[in-house]
């Protein structure tokens, strides 16, 4: 990779599809494809595109499963100066209404299972906007004439990518990347896993979500490496994938069911060409990392990232890799940890996390009020993540100061979450973090998963309430909260527990606090 970030996306994206246009791009499941063909892909759907009214600057709903079709779709709309909406396509027809309403979409790509939705999601919007959006098959784009175009002229500042939060506080909103931004987060990621052409990729991650997207698929082109992919996450075809490559990426449910494996660790010790294993999402259960890493032969890099931001922070690939921390910031990236009154928190004091740098998000689309919200006037962003700084690991360079930790290359301390600042509970003026109610309870015997949440209480505001998912007969209610009485204060400990098959989670595998929430609400 080259030591700067191209001025814009687009055009970095070119010009590695010129640099390597003999060598494989993709493997699909059912073709090859190399970066030169992919430029030609990529010029023949913009074509189609512009023939059915898609303009530069026009938002392209990405609304398919199948994911050949949403490669040459999403490359198709970059290469006209469009912006691609990547979406779930199992949202229903309310919501997907709703994205293409709010982001005032011109076109909508749909295949045969998600047709019907989208006929049925453009007929609801108003007369005006519903007249105004295209459906486009994935078959259209298949058949789209391949040809030698140009990429359109994008400056910096033009949208590239648009993504919506998870809406987890209210309405999901739009978050409005620009090409200087996606050059700078998936430059900035490529070069801190020391991505190059002679890396491949094994792929399964959802393609409609920034982690199988950007932190995959985009520095995959933009660094000129082979990327494997694979149509989902399968325990067994997975890992015949893994054989092949050098990077793998994944998040928590992937590693639990590989464990669960007899296989799993005669496969893993012939992956001699591994050489990165990465996990996001969700941090993988405290029990559970040592034997895992010791199945790989290495240590599972964990990542921090969110939508409006791409990737913040990293454990280094060099180590140390101290288990529970998300590690330090990518090069670029400012991070703080700070008290309510915005004053940097010292060690291991617990804080609201902000960060700053060309990473971030313009702005939110079409929500001028909560852009400006979201952003302090020194141009801080708050995660709405609460954690703390660790200090550097012994053997590891000293000499750091408290406050901002302006990048990865610097002597910073490690960064470890400790939850979501909408998800502290509050239990009679005390704060608890669900994050340290979890770590203690999964040491707990008999215990598999966990969940901590809050839920009403008419004396303390809040109570404590876990979800868990035990070994049968294990564990009873009386046996958990003994155990949370000798490991944690007092208010931490959950006043009600409840026993479940398993925990809800969304495609990406984090727990859906809300849903358990709503199940066990009085």
């Amino acid at each position: 990779m080259s030591s700067l970030s191209p001025p814009v996306f687009l055009g970095g994206l070119a010009a590695s599809f010129d640099r390597h246009a003999d060598r494989v791009a993709l493997e699909l499941p059912d073709e090859s494809l190399s970066y030169g063909r992919l430029a030609r892909i990529a010029g023949g759907v913009g074509e189609l595109f512009r023939s059915r009214g898609v303009e530069r600057g026009d938002r392209v709903a990405l609304y398919l499963g199948d994911k050949p079709a949403l490669v040459r779709a999403h490359l198709g709309a970059l290469w006209i100066g469009a912006v691609p909406l990547p979406l779930n396509p199992r949202f229903t027809v309310p919501e997907l209404a709703y994205f293409l309403r709010d982001s005032v979409a011109r076109a909508v790509l749909f295949d045969d299972e998600s047709m019907p939705r989208a006929e049925s999601a453009i007929a609801h919007l108003p007369g005006e906007s519903g007249n105004k959006v295209v459906g486009i098959s994935a078959g259209e784009v298949g058949s789209a004439a391949e040809c030698d175009r140009a990429p359109a002229g994008v400056k910096a500042d033009d949208p590239a990518l648009l993504l919506y939060s998870s809406g987890t506080t209210g309405e999901p909103k739009g978050v409005v990347h620009t090409q200087a931004n996606l050059a700078a987060a998936v430059t900035a990621l490529a070069r801190c896993w020391r991505f190059s052409e002679d890396d491949v990729l094994a792929n399964v991650l959802p393609l409609f979500h920034i982690h199988g997207l950007s932190f995959a698929t985009h520095v995959a082109w933009l660094s000129g490496a082979t990327m494997l992919v694979g149509t989902a996450f399968h325990p067994r075809g997975t890992l015949d994938l893994v054989d092949r490559a050098t990077v793998f990426m994944g998040v928590p449910p992937y590693y639990y069911s590989w464990l669960d494996r007899p296989e799993f660790a005669e496969r893993a010790a012939r992956w001699s060409r591994l050489r990165l294993a990465t996990c996001g999402s969700a941090p993988i259960r405290a029990d559970v990392l040592p034997r895992l890493e010791e199945v790989l032969g290495r240590p599972l890099i964990n990542r921090y990232g969110m939508t409006e931001s791409h990737v913040i922070t990293s454990l280094p690939l060099d180590g140390p890799t101290p288990h529970g921390s998300v590690g330090v910031p990518l090069d670029g990236m400012e991070v703080r940890v700070v008290s309510d009154d915005r004053n940097p928190c010292l060690d291991e004091q617990v804080g609201a996390v902000h960060v700053r740098g060309p990473n971030l998000f313009r702005e939110y689309w079409g929500r001028p009020q909560a852009t400006r919200e979201a952003f302090d006037k020194d141009g801080w962003f708050d995660t709405g993540d609460v954690g703390l700084w660790k200090p550097t690991p012994v053997g590891a360079s000293e000499g750091r100061s408290p406050g901002d930790r302006p990048s990865a290359g610097s002597p910073a301390g490690f960064l470890t979450l400790v939850g979501r600042s909408k998800e502290l509970i509050l239990v009679g003026g005390y704060n608890v973090y669900p994050a340290v109610v979890e770590r203690a309870l999964i040491e707990c015997p008999g215990v598999r998963e966990v969940a901590v949440f809050g839920l009403p209480d008419p004396k303390r505001g809040e109570r404590v309430a876990a979800a868990i998912v035990a070994d049968p007969k294990a564990i009873d209610e009386r046996q958990v909260k003994e155990f949370c009485r000798s490991r944690l204060v007092d208010y931490q400990c959950p006043a009600a527990v409840f026993f479940v098959e398993e925990l809800p989670r969304n495609t990406m595998g984090k727990v859906l606090r809300r849903e358990l929430q709503g199940r066990f609400s009085p």
